[in-house]
């Protein structure tokens, strides 16, 4: 390192813990007094600045150590990093062996044959979308896993909204009238791959939110289960109702074609077509969230507007 002082070209150099300006005419001069005996490596250097503990090391790195209370972030450190944790022989269903490993070497001052496996378990830094979301939730059970007719209903009731189908990588075919017409099982699948593979891509906030809020299974599978709450004329105390409702729609060409399979007439076979109804997986094809659920609320719910 050289600068300017005092009209003269000087070197900065190092010795014994104090700094000296050396004009570089007299270098030559100096070396031959000993200048060799420090080499060229005394010269303005940060040696004497070398972080002292694994703990210094991580910090100076500009990393985060996990605190003891931060559950959560062990676990996600443990979930990415199985490998290692088993390889130091620690236990990977426990956050306790990895906190007591970091804890025993963080103001170890040999610490060169482990600061990267510090800088693995030890440290708040997740590499991937799952990671982050073990962070915020403490695991992956909120999200879809395995049974594909959770996917099923997830995708159902998602599939409108706007940039959902291009998010997940699906493309329904669209007919000439300019309707999707969407498959089912292949909707399904696309929303299953992208779920799933995007746990293990790199963290990206934006993702990390849309699949913590997309990849969720509801709390219903059938359309009674949907209508939680409702009071339904299926109810012993609404035969009133019930009869009123028949009343309205009993010419109603779509209300006379879903009940001609049912034996009974007036309105106990409204009665009937609604128990049947109201017990439909929605997982089981698409009309049942798009035409029997609009049916069902318009006939068999208490204060719903009859239409057909």
């Amino acid at each position: 390192m050289s600068e300017r002082k005092a009209g003269y070209l000087c070197w900065i150099t190092y010795c014994e813990g104090f700094l000296f300006l050396v004009p570089v005419k007299l270098l030559p001069f100096m070396a031959l007094l000993g200048l060799g005996a420090i080499g060229a490596g005394g010269w303005y250097r940060f040696g004497n600045l070398k972080p002292r503990t694994l703990r210094e090391y991580l910090e100076w790195q500009g990393l985060r150590l996990i605190s003891d209370s931060e559950s959560n972030y062990w676990k996600a450190a443990i979930e990415e990093n199985k490998d290692l944790v088993n390889k130091l022989q620690l236990d990977d269903s426990k956050i306790d062996g990895v906190k007591g490993w970091c804890k025993s070497h963080l103001d170890s001052e040999r610490y060169e044959d482990v600061k990267f496996s510090a800088l693995l378990l030890c440290v708040d830094q997740p590499k991937t979308v799952k990671a982050r979301i073990i962070q915020l939730d403490g695991g992956l059970d909120r999200l879809l896993s395995g049974d594909d007719n959770k996917y099923k209903v997830a995708y159902i009731f998602r599939k409108h909204l706007e940039g959902f189908h291009a998010l997940i990588g699906y493309s329904p075919e669209v007919g000439k009238d300019g309707k999707e017409n969407i498959d089912l099982e292949n909707a399904t699948k696309a929303f299953k791959g992208w779920c799933t593979s995007s746990l293990e891509k790199s963290i990206d906030e934006t993702l990390v939110s849309n699949v913590r809020e997309l990849c969720t299974p509801k709390s219903f599978s059938k359309v009674r289960d949907y209508l939680k709450g409702k009071t339904l004329l299926t109810e012993s105390n609404q035969d009133a109702e019930l009869e009123k409702v028949y009343n309205k729609i009993k010419n109603f060409k779509s209300y006379t074609s879903d009940i001609s399979d049912i034996s009974d007439s007036g309105k106990e076979g409204l009665k009937k077509w609604c128990e049947k109804s109201l017990d439909e997986e929605f997982s089981k094809e698409l009309s049942v969230f798009e035409e029997t659920l609009p049916k069902v609320i318009a006939r068999c719910v208490k204060g719903s507007e009859s239409v057909a």
